[in-house]
């Protein structure tokens, strides 16, 4: 038939078995959709003639492996010896607790929102929850997820809650992924529960991708002023001075000034990198300390500009979170006392414990918030609106995007007015180290007249 093309597809069916062929389809669109039809969950539909279309992506698949291969099978033996093994020590449990907080080994919100992802697709598919988690250990890129996600499997083999399994590894698995699967598990929408969680885990992602991208310019714009002004200092002035000091002739004060400076930052520039380093340490300590961070804290939210950011950030990280958990079938009451570790600032912290305790007495939230400045009043009547239309968890997801919004226009207007200040600030200093070298220069050419 003209204008069919013949696709390669790997699929996995009902029953958690995978599968090969090839399928005639006019596009890669309508082949997914045929092998849907058939009950199957496509893995990858790849074009007979030609290598993957363009702009498609199969979440499921990974370079260098079938998709739906199965890790290779353990020994029953060998499986239930490493569960049932006797405990370690409290020395290699630390050691272990540290090792997966490494960076490297220890899966981002990215992965983890990917892995809740493609699990909940498996399981709408009607893929079993064990097998689901076999096809997935082969999909995962770092190794140390890979054998948490083996360990999962197993326990979940062996009778284990899927929820009980994660809290196994609340390391790894934040509490409040913990709590959403368990609600899911529990009222049998695990499937929908993670692909919300996962729509939850890519939003914070991509606000925080976002921070990030906006907060690499100006950081490399002021260590590069920052540098340049060492340097200048450090080296360039302090052959100046030799020069001037052979001529025994008076200074400027402006030149005697920035000579000095140089002399200075040329010679003590390791207590001042020293003395840096140990103010830092000591803020961390003190801001560990909860008097110390409730004083901090307070001060951030006081400051200007930057105080309002980091409260919007802190605000939309409540709201999405409260509303996720929401429409994942959580109490409120345990979802507030989870949303708390999601919120870095301590003053917010202690507001949501106060309206935890006034919802456990039979208060209302929007009357709660309302009695609190902090808290906009546009948002405390959207809260109002959701909860007399029983639709709170959507209110809060539109809090969350509207303040997302809000963010971004804040970041986007402080890095733009940064970014001149810094040039501003650059060009100042050095055209100040400029002048004076130029009045010296000066002052040798009048004595020499």
């Amino acid at each position: 038939m003209a204008g069919m093309r013949e696709f390669s597809y790997r699929a996995v069916n009902t029953a958690g078995e995978t599968s090969s062929g090839r399928i005639s389809a006019p596009d890669q669109r309508r082949a997914v959709a045929q092998l849907q039809r058939q009950g199957l969950t496509p893995l990858q539909v790849v074009a007979s003639s030609a290598g993957p279309a363009p702009g498609h992506s199969v979440k499921l698949e990974k370079k260098g492996r079938a998709a739906g291969a199965q890790a290779p099978a353990q020994p029953a033996g060998r499986a239930s010896s490493r569960i049932t093994s006797k405990r370690k020590s409290s020395f290699q449990e630390r050691l272990t607790a540290y090792a997966d907080r490494l960076p490297w080994r220890r899966p981002g919100t990215k992965e983890l929102a990917g892995f809740a992802e493609d699990l909940g697709l498996l399981l709408k598919a009607g893929v079993p929850l064990n097998r689901a988690l076999v096809i997935l250990i082969d999909l995962i890129e770092k190794p140390r997820f890979r054998e948490i996600v083996r360990d999962l499997q197993e326990q979940v083999r062996e009778g284990s809650t899927f929820w009980g399994a994660l809290a196994r590894h609340e390391s790894i698995f934040p509490p409040v992924f913990i709590g959403m699967v368990r609600a899911g598990e529990s009222s049998g929408i695990l499937d929908s529960t993670l692909e919300r969680l996962a729509a939850y885990l890519s939003g914070i992602q991509e606000l925080k991708d976002f921070l990030v991208g906006a907060m690499i310019y100006p950081i490399i714009l002021t260590l590069t002023t920052g540098v340049s002004i060492a340097l200048l200092l450090a080296l360039v002035l302090p052959k100046f001075a030799a020069i001037f000091a052979d001529m025994g002739i008076a200074l400027p004060t402006a030149t005697r000034l920035m000579l000095a400076a140089g002399d200075f930052l040329h010679a003590w520039w390791w207590a001042l990198l020293g003395g840096g380093l140990l103010a830092i340490i000591a803020f961390r300590r003190f801001y560990r300390h909860p008097e110390g961070r409730r004083l901090v804290d307070r001060l951030i939210i006081r400051t200007p500009g930057f105080g309002a950011m980091l409260v919007k950030i802190d605000l939309a990280r409540f709201f999405r979170t409260l509303g996720a958990m929401l429409a994942g079938g959580l109490p409120i009451l345990e979802a507030l006392q989870i949303v708390v570790g999601v919120v870095n600032n301590s003053q917010l912290r202690e507001k949501i414990d106060h309206l935890r305790e006034e919802l456990r007495r039979g208060a209302v939230i929007s009357r709660v918030l309302d009695a609190d400045p902090l808290f906009p009043s546009l948002a405390v009547h959207m809260i109002g609106v959701g909860e007399e239309t029983g639709n709170l968890d959507e209110m809060l997801d539109k809090l969350a995007e509207m303040y997302d919004r809000e963010l971004k226009v804040t970041i986007k207007a402080l890095t733009s007015l940064f970014e001149p200040l810094v040039i501003l600030f650059m060009g100042l200093v050095i055209g100040a180290i400029v002048i004076s070298m130029l009045m010296a220069i000066f002052s040798v050419n009048e004595l020499g007249g």
